[in-house]
This record gives structure tokens, C-alpha cells and sequence, in this order.
């Protein structure tokens, strides 16, 4: 339960998925574990202004104050702690990018950021406007950390610092250890913990060491795409991208082995109801293994459909996976997502983080474009992260994939370009006439991505 005291300051205990990912970055503290989006922003923002707008709405919003605290002393339970003291000049910066920069100078200031430390015993998120002479446009670099934040909170707090619409729930929510769940739930959860044992199968472009650095890629196209592709195989925006996913990495390479079905970690969220607008990590993760290798895109959907129905059921369909997670006992648990996380268990690392609950604006400047920033796990080489804008009366519906390779993997910028031309091929398969979504009044796709 929250402990409110009077001012916005109040305190709060950390998830029990918060305390092993605290857990986990400690013991790898060379990689910080966060995550963000690119925002492109119509017109030049004003740094004074953007950091005016944000003062604003952390008084309105006290959990855009929450840092890691320890009342009881070092050795008591770390707790999230909201307070007024937040200096938005240390949180929000700007960088001039030179004339001519374009995506590659956007795409290799984040990379140099990444590896940039969150801090936790202040607010742990940080906001960069990047700047272009002549540009007309701003790009915003949200970032924070996983500790903090999962996917769907991630989105949370996005809006209550950039939403549009006045009309963000001012009230802090309450959090329960509570919960329900059905024996067929914990057995089927039990099994599918089982099957972890199961290595996945290499992929030849993954094989090389690790360098530590990254590279950035992004595409961009359409939600209305996604959609009508998923309405004409039956299915759903997540299967579409899963799908697009198994013919890109066809095409971007091949098995290190004999069997060509990699498997993929997806997040899903084990949220309850009251714990919807919460900061913090509420998730499990599930295996895909990816139809590679599949001729007919309709057996591509068959395949990931078998995988994914099971996961449609809101936070029903992964409490069994939070009560079996919650088992573990808390020593074991960082250990246990280091495990799941390791290239040997998943070669590729996806998420969907579904739309944006409201369109955004950066002080006024409304944000035309969200691509999200993945995280980079140790070990992993390839993470991926599909993310959707909210439509407004002016600006249709995009989706936007964010792809982060180890700066070893080679040709990584490849796979932007290759997970559009996969859906191009998805849509011929559904009989569409060649790529409505390239006319001028609609949204083009575009990819972008520097380095090897």
C-alpha cells in the first residue's frame, strides 16, 4: 500500500519484479537497464519552455518524482519515495546536432547515450532535445529505467509529462499483493517454466562476441497496415509483427544449426486491475518460438496463432506465470531473470508495447512520431520493440519498430528495411492492392539505422 503524506511526498514498496531487477542491474552494472522512446516533434522547442511545462506537471503529478529510497536504513526494504525536490535542469537537457545530421546523427547520439548512467536515488528518467539547425523539427529522447518502469508504464509516464489532454487521473493508485488465481493457471504456469530448459536455436549473425556497444534502427509505417494485414489472416496487430519478424530474419540470415525456429522472449503484462496505472514492473516473460523457415505466410500465422492465443487474456492470462514467478524465493529471483534472459534460452528479445493512451505534445509542440528505444540485456544481441502513437485529428495512426543490435552483429541495419518489405509481402499474400499506405495523404514507411 502507498503511504501518503500530505504534498505529493509518499512512499511506496517496489514490485516484487522491481526488486529483482534491481537485483539484476546491480550485479551487472556495467549494462544499465533502461529503456525509452524518440519522439519527433513538430516545430523548435524551447529548453526554458519544455523544462517550464515539465515543473508543471511533476507538481501535478508527484509520480514523476519517485526515486529509490531507504528509510530504514541500508539494510531495510528499498522503497519508491515521491518528492518535491526535483531540479528539472538535471533532467532535462538539450544537444545541437550539426547541420545535415539527419536520422545518423540522431541515431548516433543515442547510441553514445545508452550506456549512460540512470540514476535511482533521484527520479530515474532523463530528457534530451535534440536539436538540428534548419531541422523544423525537435527530436526527444525520453529515457529511464527498467527498474522503475516496464513497457506499460513506460507509456504512463510518458503521458503524464507530454499528454495533450488534460484529463490524467491526478489520483495515486493503489498497490496489493493480492490476487487470485486458478490451480489450472499454477500448473499450466509450473510446465511452461519446464520448458525453459529448452535451448534455442542459434542464428548465424548472432554468433560473434559481444562488443558492449550498440546500434540503433528504427522503420516506421502505418497502424491502419498492421491492422488490416492482421483482420485478413484472422489475427492481431502482435501476431503481424511476430510474423514480419520470422520472413525479415529469412531473409537477414540463416540457422548456425540444423533446425531454423529461434525462439523470441516476449513481456507480457500480469497487471491487476488496481494496478493499472502504477510505475512500475508488472510482467512475466513468454517464449515464441519464431516460424522461420515456413514457406506459406498462412502457416507463419498458424504457427505464432498456437503460441499466442493462450496470452490473450489480459492480466488473467499471465497470472499463473506472476504466481509462479512470486514463488521463487527472493534471493533466487535476479538469477532466475538472468536465465530467462540469456541468448542460450532466446536468441531475439521483441515486445509490443501497444498504444499510447493519448496523443503528446513537448510544451505545446504536438509529437508527430514515437519510436521506441529498446533496452539492451546482457548477453543479448538483438532486442526489438514495436510501439504505436495515438491518432489526432491531424496525424493518422503510426506504429514505429525500434531495433538495438550489439555493434558485432553484422548487417543489423539491414533488418528495418527487411521487416517493411516483409509486410509488403504479407500484404500481396492477403491480396491487397500493391501498398495502399505509401500514398502521399498517408503515412510512408521509412527505416532508418546506422552502424554494422
Amino acid at each position: 500500500m502507498l503511504k501518503a503524506v500530505q504534498h505529493g511526498v509518499y512512499e511506496r514498496p517496489l514490485s516484487l519484479l522491481d526488486l529483482a531487477l534491481l537485483g539484476y542491474q546491480r550485479r551487472n552494472p556495467g549494462t544499465q537497464i533502461a529503456l525509452g522512446y524518440l519522439l519527433r516533434v513538430a516545430g523548435e522547442c524551447d529548453l526554458d519552455a519544455v523544462r517550464a511545462a515539465a515543473a508543471d506537471r511533476l507538481r501535478r503529478f508527484p509520480a514523476l518524482t519517485e526515486r529509490l529510497a531507504h528509510p530504514r536504513g541500508a539494510s531495510g526494504p528499498p522503497v519508491w519515495a515521491a518528492r518535491p525536490d526535483v531540479d528539472v535542469s538535471a533532467h532535462i537537457r538539450e544537444h545541437l546536432l550539426p547541420a545535415g545530421a539527419g536520422d545518423a546523427g540522431v541515431a548516433a547520439f543515442v547510441e553514445q547515450e545508452y550506456q549512460a548512467p540512470v540514476r535511482l536515488d533521484a527520479p530515474p528518467w532523463q530528457v534530451w532535445l535534440l536539436r538540428e539547425p534548419g531541422a523544423g523539427e525537435t527530436t526527444v529522447l525520453f529515457r529511464a529505467s527498467h527498474v522503475w518502469l516496464d513497457g506499460g508504464a513506460l507509456h504512463r509516464a510518458m503521458v503524464l509529462l507530454f499528454g495533450a489532454r488534460d484529463d490524467a487521473d491526478d489520483d495515486q493508485p493503489q498497490w496489493r499483493r493480492t490476487g487470485r488465481t486458478t490451480p489450472l493457471a499454477r500448473a499450466s504456469a509450473v510446465l511452461n517454466s519446464v520448458t525453459w530448459a529448452t535451448p534455442s536455436t542459434s542464428l548465424r549473425a548472432l554468433t560473434r562476441p559481444l562488443a558492449g556497444e550498440v546500434r540503433l534502427g528504427w522503420a516506421t509505417t502505418s497502424t491502419d497496415r498492421l491492422r488490416d494485414i492482421g483482420h485478413a489472416f484472422g489475427t492481431t496487430v502482435n501476431d503481424v509483427f511476430l510474423v514480419a519478424l520470422s520472413e525479415a530474419l529469412d531473409t537477414w540470415t540463416g540457422p548456425a544449426g540444423r533446425r531454423h525456429a529461434p525462439l523470441a522472449l516476449m513481456p507480457m503484462s500480469t497487471r491487476r486491475p488496481e494496478e493499472h496505472d502504477l510505475l512500475s514492473n508488472f510482467m512475466v516473460g513468454a517464449r515464441i518460438r519464431l516460424p522461420c523457415g515456413l514457406e506459406s505466410p498462412q502457416r507463419r500465422f498458424e504457427a505464432i496463432q498456437g503460441q499466442t492465443v493462450r496470452f490473450r487474456g489480459g492480466s488473467r492470462s499471465g497470472a499463473g506465470l506472476r504466481w509462479c514467478f512470486e514463488k521463487v524465493p527472493a534471493g533466487f529471483r535476479p538469477a532466475a531473470l538472468s536465465m530467462a534472459m540469456r541468448p542460450l534460452q532466446t536468441m531475439v528479445s521483441t515486445s509490443n508495447l501497444g498504444t499510447f493512451a493519448a496523443p503528446m505534445d513537448v510544451a505545446g509542440h504536438p509529437v508527430t512520431t514515437a519510436i521506441p528505444v529498446p533496452v539492451r540485456l546482457p548477453g543479448q544481441r538483438v532486442f526489438l520493440v514495436l510501439g504505436s502513437l495515438a491518432p489526432t485529428d491531424t496525424q493518422p495512426r503510426t506504429t514505429s519498430l525500434g531495433i538495438v543490435t550489439d555493434r558485432n552483429v553484422p548487417n543489423g541495419r539491414a533488418l528495418a528495411d527487411l521487416w517493411l518489405a516483409a509486410l509488403d509481402r504479407l500484404e500481396r499474400a492477403a491480396g491487397f492492392p500493391a501498398s495502399p499506405y505509401r500514398r502521399a495523404a498517408d503515412p510512408k514507411p521509412v527505416a532508418a539505422s546506422v552502424g554494422d
